[in-house]
């Protein structure tokens, strides 16, 4: 949530309300198995799960604005992806498949493995620093 909107994935779509659970809205559609949705000042982040034609081992974690457009590609070629979080400069997603959490910058540049050998990470969270 951003404060004043939640976010979630449901089937295909990234889906957004108001606090009190109305005007939900669905913002991105034609997404292959979304997991895990984060949000920033400025854009929304999710990871697909499966890559074209449901491929397991080709993953990807996006990116669009807050109102669902400009959906971007930021991230290919990851296992089973679950779970996105943000900070300042940073994503992170666990990797179900490749049992490793991952990082990569806001453009998705410089993705790199930040821990190994767990079992089928799926949540990520990121704190204050």
């Amino acid at each position: 949530m951003d404060g004043s909107h939640l976010y979630w994935t449901d089937g295909g779509n990234v889906m957004e309300a108001t606090m009190d659970g109305t005007g939900v809205t669905t913002l991105v559609t034609g997404q292959t198995y979304p997991a895990g949705v984060a949000v920033d000042g400025s854009h929304l982040y999710w990871t697909n799960a499966f890559g074209a034609n449901q491929d397991i081992h080709n993953g990807n974690v996006m990116e669009a604005n807050l109102d669902g457009t400009g959906v971007t590609t930021l991230v290919t070629g990851q296992t089973y992806p679950q779970g996105v979080a943000v900070d300042g400069s940073h994503l992170y997603w666990g990797d179900d498949i490749a049992d490793t959490v991952m990082e990569a910058n806001l453009d998705g540049t410089g993705v790199t493995t930040l821990a190994t050998g767990q079992n089928g990470p799926y949540g990520v969270a990121v704190g204050p620093r």
